[in-house]
Formats: C-alpha cells, structure tokens, sequence
C-alpha cells in the first residue's frame, strides 16, 4: 500500500524507523518546520526529519499540513493513506476526507487523548498503558480503532524508556492494521466510556512539586526525563532534576535512615554524605540524577561535591524571583 507518514518528534521518528524495518517504507515524511531547541535556542531539524534523511526518504516540511499545495502533493505521489505519529497539527476536510488518515496514538483510548499521552500516564501513575491504531476524524482523537496493544509500567519507567517501547508496539500495530486493510480484514471499533485528555505540557508541569506524595514526585520527574527535566532550585543554585527514587509511603521502601529527618516535610533538603534527599508531602525522594543549570547531567554524589555547599535547607518558591523572569534553569516551553 502507498502510504504517506507525517510525524514530528521523536517518538514518531521512532515509529518510522521500526515501520521501515518491518518493511513499511513511506513514499514520503511530512513534518513541522524547523524550531528553535536547546540551550542556545538554534533552529533545528525535527526529530523525524532527521531519521528520514538516515533511512534515504524523501521528506518535506510544511507550516501548515491541510494547505493545498501538501494535499496536492500527496495526491501526485499517488498516496491512499496518510499514516500521522505526534504531527503536532490538526487535520482537517479536505484531507481528512481526501485520504485514510491512520493515527498512531501512545495510549489505550478513550484514556489520554491530546499531545502528551505518555507524559501524562507517567505523571498519573498508570500502571498500564498502550497504543491505538485508529482511523482519525475531526474531533480531538475521537475516532474509531483497529487495533489496541497494553503494556505494563513499571516505576523506573520514564517517558523515553517507555515510549521506545510503545513506538515498537505502534509500528508492529500500525504494520497489522495496513495488511488488514489491503486484504478487507479490518474491523472499526467505536471509542467506550470516558475520556480523559493529555494537555501539552507547560512550565507550571515542569516545576518540582514537592507538595504532593513522593510517589507523585517521583511519576512527575520520570515524565519529564529525559527530555525535559524537573526544574527547580535551592539556594539561588537552580537545577533539573533528572532521576529519583521515592521512599515512605505505603507500597514504597521505607525512607533509609539518612533521609529520615525530611520526611513529610515538602521541600526541605537533605545532603547525608554523598546522597541527596528532599522532602515531600509525604514520604521523601532521593535524588539520583540532576543538572545544573548551563552543566551536564550528573550523578547526585558529583552534584553534592562540586555544588552542595550552595545549596539552601529548602527548595526555593518560585515566587522568590523577580515577576516575568524565567530562570536560566528552567525549561522553555515544550514544542
């Protein structure tokens, strides 16, 4: 089947190489303009423009995909079906009715439609989640199914760990769904019961929030690793917190005895030898991993070594900085 993919980050370059590897090779990769990343803010190719170039496909950019110059292209290539993986635009009439448009979608569905479906599972504590081959309509991932696969989650999951894991799925799905289809197989299942939405993340999601249960801490910090990061500070040190590990709630080890004077004390910091604790509305976390700020990621014992003396007995309130700045540490909004 001549097929067209249009997909942006890089859970949907890792779909497309597992779809290529299976076989599946698109007669062309759409995906969104260059946009500024990183620390320097430079522009950047999206993640599945690159893998695109690696695999030697033809691929192009589009600012927006229902313009008629792309529905014009994709119909002088001869596609009957456009394969969409975290594009990060709404489709529209007439492309929606113009081809069969196949969403691969990170989550069992009606649970976590929207842009964030793995981020948000994770920072819910899901024990299980999946992905959905459906067939797309207007409405906001409302469409009906061909195919659903689960996955368990396990508590050192984090987005990058676990979406590896569900692009494989959503390939090896979406190649299921595409055979289906060329030998008149495929069934259509209509979306049952409530759904729940995966807002796009925003800074208010990437501050550490040590209000909640460490449990909660800990889903907050793995939902944002490893692209992203938790970002806060002490001291005036602002940092990303990268990895941690919760202690003191029920279902979770017991707080070790290093750690023991910050538990249920929501932000205090904890330096006991070469570990780092900070407390939390229940229980407390050990901070595994962290940067920062304009550093390199590294391993909590190097962190206390080069910057513990800089840290504060608390985590600092965002409101301690000046209004409208945002602090050289903390994240840029997703793209």
């Amino acid at each position: 089947m001549n097929f067209a993919f249009a997909g942006t980050p890089d859970f949907a370059a890792w779909v497309l190489a597992d779809l290529v590897a299976l076989g599946r090779r698109p007669a062309i990769v759409i995906s969104q303009p260059d946009r500024p990343r990183g620390r320097g803010r430079k522009a950047a190719s999206p993640a599945a423009v690159i893998e695109a170039d690696r695999l030697g496909l033809e691929s192009f950019q589009a600012e927006d995909v229902n313009d008629a110059a792309v529905l014009a292209r994709l119909h002088a290539i001869g596609a009957a079906t456009l394969v969409v993986v975290a594009f990060g635009q709404i489709l529209r009439p007439p492309l929606l009715e113009s081809f069969l448009c196949l969403n691969v979608h990170a989550s069992l569905l009606p649970a976590y439609r929207g842009a964030a479906p793995i981020e948000r599972a994770l920072a819910a504590g899901e024990p299980c989640t999946g992905v959905s081959i459906m067939r797309m309509a207007e409405g906001l991932d409302d469409g009906p199914w061909a195919l659903q696969s689960s996955v368990s989650v396990g508590p050192r999951d984090d987005t990058g760990s676990l979406g590896r894991v569900i692009a494989v799925m959503g390939a090896m799905g979406l190649d299921q769904v595409l055979t289906g289809l060329a030998d008149g197989t495929v069934g259509w299942t209509a979306q049952q019961g409530m759904a729940t939405y995966a807002a796009k993340l925003g800074i208010a999601d990437c501050r550490l929030d040590p209000g909640k249960g460490a449990a909660s801490v800990h889903d907050q910090v793995r939902s944002l690793s490893p692209g992203i990061g938790a970002w806060s500070a002490s001291g005036g040190l602002e940092f990303k917190v990268w990895r941690t590990w919760p202690y003191g709630q029920p279902g979770l080890q017991p707080l070790p005895s290093e750690g023991a004077g910050v538990s249920g004390r929501p932000g205090e910091v904890l330096v006991s030898g070469s570990r780092l604790f900070v407390g939390c509305g229940q229980g407390a976390i050990e901070v595994l991993l962290v940067q920062p700020a304009g550093k390199s990621k590294m391993a909590a014992s190097d962190f206390i070594r080069g910057y513990g003396a800089r840290l504060g007995g608390w985590l600092d309130s965002p409101d301690k900085r000046v209004p409208g700045r945002r602090a050289s540490g903390e994240p840029q909004p997703p793209q």
